[in-house]
C-alpha cells in the first residue's frame, strides 16, 4: 500500500476527484479526451474565429464523411448550435433521479441542469438525459441537455448550460468540481485558466447575479450560438435587389390541355440564379456550397426554370388571378400538382396555380440517380444544407416571376386575346414534403406571399435522423456513416445508443442548422422581419407519417408557434411550456394580434400523403384557401364549406365534399410504393425528406 501510494505521488497526473464534474482546460491545444470540457464552448475556437471541432471524436480520420463535417463546421461556422446538445461528462456514475425529469423542471429554481440566456437573463427550457455506458461516440457517465423541440436557442445569444451541486451519485454522493474549475472560479490557476476566465468569469457573474449561488456551480459550457437565418436574408435581399426579374419568352410558352375547369401551360422563365458552387449533382467534395464574399452573394450559374401553370376557365379578376405557387416534393417535378385533382379544385375557386422542378429534380437533375440521393446527399455536407437554401431562393424568383408576367392569351384561346395576369397581392404557396421543408424558408426570409399551406412538412434534423422509416430506414444510412459494429442497422444503433441526443448527431445539427425550418418558424407571422407582414400557416400532420414523422411536424409547428387544432391527436411539448393552448375550428385572425390564421391539424391513422386522400381535409384546405379573399383567411371546422363565389359559410351536406386527389388514392392502394414516379400521372410525389 505504500508502494503505491509512492507510485501515485509520482505520477504527474492528479488522480479524478470523487464524483467529479469533468472540466479540463485545453493545454497545448488539446484535452485528453474531447468531452472532457463541457462541450459546446468559447473556449474552442479557431484562430480565425470559427468554432474548433477538430478534435471531435473520429476514429475514421479526417478523410471519412464525418470527418467532412468537422473540416466544414471548423472552417465556416462562427456560432454552435441552436437545436444542438449540450455535454457534461462525470468521473463516475450518477444518479439519474438527481437530474431534472422534464424540460418544465429545468425553469425550476432549484434545477440541478439547466439553461440560460446570457442576454435576457432567462432560463431556457431542455430536455436532460443521461448515458452511462461508454461507446465509440459517447464518453462514459455523460449529461446531455438539448433544447426542446420547436424552441431554438436564440441566434447569436450567449448562453450558458449549468450543472449544480444537486446532481448525485447512487450512493447519494454530491458532485465535485474539478481542479480546472475550482480555479477558475476561485481565482487562482495558470494562464490557460487565466484566459478561460475571461470568457466564463462574466458568465458566472451574471449567474450569480440571477440568483445562482456561486458556490453551487459545479460545471459549465458557456457558448455563442450561430445566426442561422442571416446569410439566406442576405442572398434574397441582394437578389430582391440587384438580380433581374424573370421572363418568360413568348416562344417558350406552349399550350398543353384544356379541362372543364382550366387550361394548362408550361414555360420557361429565367434568368433565374443558382449561388450553389461547383456543378449539379454536387457530388464531388466542395461543391454545392452557397458563397458570400465581402457581403454579396456570388451567383454560379443561371438556369431557365421550367414551369406549369393553370390557368382558370373563369373570368379573370379586374387585379389579375389568384395564384397559389405549388413546391412538390421529392421525385415529383413541375407538373405534380397538374396530374392529380388538386389543380381542379384550385381552379373551381379562381386559382391559378404553378409548379416548378425543386433543386436536382427533372432536367436539373443532369444524372440519372434518384433525386431523394442527391437532395439529401449527407455524403456532401456543403449541399447537404444548401440544397435547401438554393430551393427557398428559388421560390424567390418564382414569386417575382408570377407577380409581374403578362400571359399572352392566346396561348389558351387563339389570336385576338389581351395578356393574362396575376394579382401580386394574392400569392399563396402549397408546399407537400421536400416542398414543406424549403417553403418555411422562404415565407420567413421573403413578403411577396401571403401565407400557405404545409403537408407532411417538419423541421428539427436530428429527430428525422432517428425517427424516419422510409422510403429507406435512416438506421442503414447511419451505420454506414459511421462504420459502426453491429449484426444489423438496429444492433450497432442499439450498441452505440444512438438517439436524439448523440454527439455526433448534434454535431450534424449544428452544421444544418441554416437549413432546418424551425430556426425560421418564428420569423413567419409570430416575429416577422421588420417591415413584413404576418403570414397565414394552416398545416396537415399525418400521425403514422413514415416520412417526416410526427414529432418531426409538431416541432416545425411549434416553433412557429402555431396552436394545434382540436380533437388533438398528441400533445407538443413547447407548447404547453409556451401556453400554446388547442383552438376549435373554424378559427379566424388566432396569431399575430389578428392579423394572421393559423393552426396545425393532426390526423391520427393518417400517413405522408393525408393531404391528397382524406375527403374531409381537401375540404377544409380548400375553403381555408377561398377565405383568403376576405382578408385574414379562416381555418374552417370539419363539414364547413367556403367558397370565394358566395362569400359565406354553410355546413357541408353528404354531396359536399371535394373530389379526392386520384393520384393520392393511386398510391395508397398500391400501398404507397416508394418507386412511384411523382412525375407519372398518379401525381402525388413520392416524398423521402428526412
Amino acid at each position: 500500500m505504500l508502494l503505491g501510494s509512492l507510485l501515485g505521488a509520482c505520477d504527474d497526473t492528479p488522480a479524478p476527484l470523487p464524483a467529479e464534474a469533468v472540466f479540463e482546460l485545453p493545454r497545448d491545444g488539446s484535452t485528453a479526451g474531447f468531452f472532457d470540457l463541457p462541450w459546446p464552448t468559447d473556449l474552442r475556437r479557431t484562430a480565425d474565429g470559427f468554432i474548433d471541432v477538430t478534435e471531435f471524436t473520429n476514429p475514421r480520420g479526417p478523410t471519412s464523411t464525418l470527418g467532412a463535417y468537422i473540416e466544414a463546421a471548423s472552417t465556416r461556422l462562427r456560432g454552435y448550435g441552436t437545436n444542438a446538445g449540450v455535454y457534461f461528462r462525470f468521473s463516475v456514475p450518477i444518479d439519474p433521479a438527481s437530474l431534472p425529469a422534464t424540460a418544465a423542471d429545468t425553469l425550476e429554481a432549484g434545477a440541478t441542469v439547466f439553461l440560460f440566456d446570457l442576454e435576457t437573463g432567462e432560463r431556457h427550457p431542455g430536455q436532460v438525459t443521461y448515458h452511462e455506458a461508454e461507446t465509440i461516440y459517447w464518453a462514459g457517465n455523460t449529461v446531455s441537455i438539448r433544447p426542446v423541440w420547436g424552441m431554438p436557442l436564440e441566434a447569436g445569444h450567449r448562453y450558458a448550460a449549468v450543472v449544480t451541486g444537486g446532481v448525485t451519485t447512487t450512493d447519494g454522493t454530491a458532485a465535485a468540481r474539478s481542479r480546472d474549475f475550482t480555479a477558475l472560479i476561485d481565482g487562482g490557476g495558470d494562464a490557460a485558466t487565466a484566459q478561460a476566465r475571461d470568457t466564463y468569469g462574466p458568465a458566472i457573474d451574471t449567474l450569480v447575479s440571477a440568483g445562482v449561488s456561486r458556490d453551487d456551480l459545479v460545471s459549465l459550457a458557456v457558448f455563442t450560438t450561430q445566426d442561422p437565418t442571416a446569410e439566406l436574408i442576405t442572398v434574397r435581399d441582394w437578389m430582391v435587389a440587384e438580380y433581374p426579374i424573370p421572363t418568360a419568352p413568348t416562344d417558350t410558352w406552349r399550350w398543353i390541355a384544356s379541362e372543364a375547369s382550366f387550361t394548362r401551360v408550361e414555360g420557361r422563365y429565367g434568368p433565374s440564379p443558382t449561388f450553389q458552387s461547383g456543378d449539379a449533382p454536387y457530388d464531388t467534395p466542395g461543391s454545392g456550397e452557397i458563397v458570400i464574399r465581402d457581403g454579396v452573394p456570388v451567383v454560379a450559374g443561371e438556369f431557365d426554370a421550367r414551369f406549369m401553370l393553370t390557368v382558370p376557365t373563369s373570368p379573370m379578376p379586374a387585379d389579375g388571378y389568384l395564384i397559389v405557387l405549388y413546391a412538390h416534393g421529392t421525385g415529383g417535378s413541375y407538373a405534380s400538382f397538374a396530374n392529380g385533382d388538386l389543380a381542379q379544385f384550385f381552379a373551381e375557386e379562381g386559382y391559378a396555380m404553378m409548379g416548378i422542378d425543386q433543386v436536382l429534380h427533372g432536367d436539373r437533375n443532369p444524372t440519372t440517380n434518384d433525386p431523394e440521393l442527391l437532395f439529401f446527399n449527407f455524403l456532401n455536407p456543403l449541399a447537404a444544407r444548401d440544397n435547401n437554401r438554393q430551393a427557398a431562393l428559388d421560390v424567390v424568383q418564382q414569386a417575382r416571376f408570377a407577380a409581374t408576367v403578362d400571359l399572352p392569351e392566346t396561348i389558351l384561346t387563339g389570336p385576338g386575346g389581351a395578356s393574362l395576369t396575376f394579382d401580386p397581392a394574392r400569392i399563396y404557396v402549397y408546399g407537400h414534403s421536400q416542398g414543406g421543408l424549403n417553403l418555411p424558408l422562404f415565407l420567413a426570409v421573403d413578403d411577396s406571399t401571403q401565407g400557405g399551406f404545409l403537408s407532411g412538412a417538419g423541421g428539427t434534423l436530428s429527430i428525422s435522423v432517428i425517427e424516419k422509416t422510409e422510403p429507406i430506414p435512416t438506421s442503414i444510412g447511419v451505420q454506414l456513416f459511421l462504420a459502426l459494429p453491429g449484426s444489423s442497422p438496429e444492433n450497432a444503433l442499439e450498441q452505440e445508443a444512438f438517439d436524439y441526443e448523440h454527439p455526433v448527431l448534434s454535431l450534424i445539427q449544428t452544421w444544418d442548422e441554416a437549413a432546418d425550418g424551425v430556426n425560421y418558424g418564428r420569423m413567419i407571422f409570430d416575429r416577422p422581419r421588420t417591415g413584413f407582414a404576418p403570414k397565414s400557416v394552416f398545416m396537415s400532420g399525418g400521425q403514422a407519417d413514415p416520412f417526416t414523422s410526427a414529432n418531426a411536424n409538431a416541432s416545425l409547428a411549434a416553433s412557429m408557434r402555431m396552436p394545434l387544432l382540436t380533437p388533438v391527436v398528441n400533445g407538443i411539448e413547447a407548447n404547453d411550456i409556451l401556453g400554446i393552448g388547442a383552438a376549435e375550428a373554424p378559427v379566424t385572425g388566432n396569431v399575430a394580434a389578428g392579423t394572421a390564421t393559423a393552426g396545425l391539424l393532426q390526423i391520427a391513422d393518417g400517413g405522408h400523403f393525408v393531404a391528397f386522400q382524406d375527403e374531409g381535409l381537401q375540404q377544409r384546405i380548400r375553403g381555408y384557401f377561398a377565405s383568403f379573399t376576405g382578408g385574414v383567411p379562416t381555418i374552417p371546422r370539419d363539414g364547413m364549406v367556403i367558397t370565394i363565389d358566395a362569400g359565406m359559410t354553410m355546413d357541408a351536406g353528404a354531396d359536399a365534399a371535394t373530389p379526392t386527389d386520384g393520384g393520392a388514392d393511386a398510391a395508397a392502394d398500391a400501398g404507397s410504393d416508394a418507386s412511384t414516379d411523382a412525375s407519372s400521372d398518379a401525381g402525388v410525389p413520392m416524398d423521402a425528406a428526412p
